[in-house]
């Protein structure tokens, strides 16, 4: 670690991350919100459940592209100003969706949601961290996506209860009241961080010559490719994994468990692997991490008892979560000075990407071979290919790295 690195982060840097964490965690519970909501809005409407679901992928695939958006911005504007924005989008949203009437209204509230909301919030707030940390910027990374792993559980928790009091309407007329009272605040406790912080004091300023063996904006489309086999991985046991428990017997409560216990370790998980890439690297860790998870996902259509399901999605929990905290780190880590924000919102959006491929391709081949032998399998082989690319960062960034520098020298 460099000498000039300072020997305790500033006070504030704390601060930054708990308000990061929250909101983040808000913004994770907003984006899955129609999971409560689709049963009320069916019985309301009698709108399909597959045209209520899509929701979910609208809004997924505006918060990567508003990902990329709002990172560039952050980049050049104060992170506030950024923060603001999704600060108030999503209580917008929820207010707009209380009215809500007609399917096109449903998609359009939640790309609203995704593009000005979430994407103003995880990559801005995500890369504004990371800033602020010099000495541990893994341990700032993992807690504050520790957050998001909480609010997916919470939000939604707090939505289902709202609706039973209270129905739909109300439900999506008081989570919008909550989000503008918690979240604007909050984003008026974000600042840029001081001069002395993040890159700067690592020696990471605009002029410093890259170490890499290739220039730093291939080294990200590396990442950006590699995370898409990575989630492909990642998705297909997170979206399958209830179906899966069902089907090998387990009864309903059983089955969802399967997806809290990954859940709950995969807060451990994010935690636990930005400490590790603090003490062994970024790169390293998420090797790691994404062996971990390659060779759990294959495991899961052969066990068949309750223990073992458990057990098996535990560590499957410890080992994806992770991998969301590496990826964020290699991306800010091989970045190019003073485009970081951009760079994650980028590496964000190809991991969406790869999160809806892997979902779609489990349902695929389960409905062509009535079982999710092959499904699994492929999430594997996803996986491995994730590996052989994540072997290529390691070779220019660590391997080659020295003599590339030496030569340009």
């Amino acid at each position: 670690m460099p000498a000039s690195l300072p020997e305790r982060e500033p006070p504030y840097a704390w601060v930054i991350l708990a308000a990061s964490a929250v909101m983040i965690g808000m913004a994770f519970g907003a984006i899955v919100n129609i999971s409560v909501f689709l049963k009320p809005l069916a019985a309301e409407f009698g709108w399909p459940r597959a045209e209520l679901s899509a929701a979910y992928s609208v809004v997924t695939v505006a918060t990567g592209l508003g990902g990329i958006v709002m990172g560039h911005f952050s980049d050049r504007l104060s992170v506030r100003r950024v923060v603001l924005v999704g600060s108030i989008t999503p209580g917008v949203a929820f207010l707009l969706l209380s009215g809500l009437n007609t399917p096109g209204e449903l998609y359009a509230f939640h790309a609203l949601m995704g593009l000005f909301g979430f994407g103003a919030i995880m990559a801005p707030l995500t890369n504004v961290t990371t800033f602020w940390f010099a000495r541990n910027r893994g341990l700032a990374v993992g807690l504050t996506s520790a957050g998001g792993a909480l609010g997916q559980g919470l939000m939604p928790f707090l939505a289902r209860q709202l609706i039973l009091d209270q129905g739909w309407r109300d439900a999506y007329q008081t989570m919008g009241l909550i989000y503008l009272v918690v979240l604007i605040p909050l984003a008026l406790l974000i600042r840029n961080p001081p001069q002395a912080s993040g890159w700067a004091a690592a020696g990471e300023g605009a002029d410093a010559p890259t170490p890499y063996a290739i220039p730093r904006h291939w080294l990200v489309a590396l990442v950006c490719l590699a995370v898409i086999f990575c989630c492909t991985c990642m998705a297909t046991p997170i979206v399958h994994v209830v179906a899966l428990g069902s089907d090998s017997g387990l009864g309903p409560r059983e089955a969802a468990g399967l997806l809290t216990v990954m859940m709950i370790f995969g807060v451990a998980g994010r935690i636990l692997t930005g400490r590790m890439a603090d003490r062994i690297g970024n790169l390293r860790a998420y090797v790691i991490v994404s062996l971990a998870q390659t060779v759990l996902a294959l495991w899961f259509p052969h066990v068949h008892t309750l223990g073992g399901l458990y057990a098996l999605a535990a560590l499957f929990g410890l080992g994806y979560a992770g991998v969301m905290t590496a990826l964020i780190l290699c991306a800010r880590e091989f970045s190019p000075p003073r485009n970081t924000g951009l760079s994650i919102g980028l590496v964000a959006f190809f991991g969406w990407v790869g999160m809806a491929f892997g979902a779609w391709q489990g349902g695929l081949f389960y409905d062509l071979s009535g079982n999710y032998v092959q499904a699994f399998a492929n999430a594997s082989i996803a996986g491995v290919i994730n590996l052989l690319i994540l072997g290529l960062l390691y070779l220019y960034t660590v391997r080659w790295a020295a003599p590339a520098v030496v030569a340009r020298a």
